[in-house]
């Protein structure tokens, strides 16, 4: 994808959100052109849990959902393979290069092997830590801590390198703007580390040295950006570097191309209900996109539309 740069309305606060203490009325957003949704919902599954929390994809395309305190794993074809009692709440799940499975289980990380055995763990930095993504390299290991508002870089072995991303005086960089437990971030195909920056609307490109390298912002209501509190609030990367994103409040799933302008709809609000939340988001080897929508307890899945 390269070194991208762009940039949008931005707010002069520093320690808010660009929404605070702004009134909106999201309404006049909710309807989408049909012709500017460029996917259709194709199929869906429908895991045996009572809550769902998070899903990823690996390069077989086999599907991993995490919800109460399992871990579930589904063939392509959406049958359900194997069940893992995981004794706590994963809210979120990743596969490494090497197909291991890492979890995010509250303040702890754990290390799967493709069976499902366990191989390791660790506990992030502090006890206070929430954990809501894990990226995994093949030598770097990305949490994202929401409560402490920091990304955590270890290697394999659950060795902390590095903190990622803290405020900073010096620089007036305001670090991470977290309003609420929603903090993704993922690992894109030039192999450089991305950070939503929900509370300021901002995705932010990192070097595996921990380096800002490059961010683009959008803040707006309309399909160009995002609007509210906190969003996105998840994001998967596609191969050719375009992100797919997730939002709540004004609940829609888009696609950005790698300099952050918007490309297409994937779904609209009017295809999710009233009070949609934590849509956490996979992409498969096919371009397919997967959206895990706890309110129906589904994964749906979304192909692009033929032309």
């Amino acid at each position: 994808a390269g070194i991208i740069f762009s940039s949008n309305r931005t707010s002069s606060a520093v320690n808010k959100p660009p929404e605070a203490a702004i009134l909106y009325n999201i309404d006049d957003y909710k309807k989408v052109d049909p012709a500017l949704i460029g996917y259709t919902e194709v199929r869906q599954i429908k895991p045996a849990f009572r809550e769902l929390y998070g899903m990823a994809c690996d390069a077989d395309d086999k599907i991993y959902v995490t919800g109460d305190e399992q871990l579930a794993i589904f063939d392509p074809a959406g049958d359900e393979i194997s069940r893992i009692d995981l004794g706590h709440e994963a809210k979120c799940v990743t596969l490494s290069p090497d197909q291991l499975i890492y979890l995010g289980l509250n303040h702890t990380v754990a290390v799967l092997d493709r069976n499902g055995k366990a191989l390791r763990s660790w506990v992030a930095e502090s006890e206070s830590a929430v954990i809501t993504s894990v990226a995994a390299g093949e030598r770097d290991v990305f949490v994202a801590d929401a409560m402490n508002k920091v990304v955590l870089q270890y290697d394999p072995a659950g060795n902390l390198l590095r903190r990622i991303g803290e405020k900073d005086p010096e620089s007036e960089r305001p670090g991470f703007i977290i309003p609420s437990f929603y903090f993704d971030l993922a690992i894109d195909p030039d192999g450089f580390l991305w950070v939503v920056n929900p509370g300021l609307h901002t995705f932010e490109n990192y070097t595996f040295e921990g380096k800002l390298r490059a961010s683009w912002r959008k803040t707006a209501f309309d399909l160009e950006g995002f609007g509210g509190c906190c969003n996105p609030t998840h994001m998967a990367i596609l191969p050719d570097g375009s992100f797919v994103t997730s939002e709540k409040g004004l609940v829609r799933v888009k696609i950005h191309d790698p300099t952050g302008q918007f490309r297409t709809v994937v779904a609209a609000p009017n295809q999710f209900a009233e009070g949609t939340v934590g849509l956490d988001l996979a992409v498969d080897s096919r371009g397919q996109i997967l959206v895990l929508d706890p309110k129906t307890g589904m994964i749906r899945i979304f192909a692009k539309r033929s032309s």
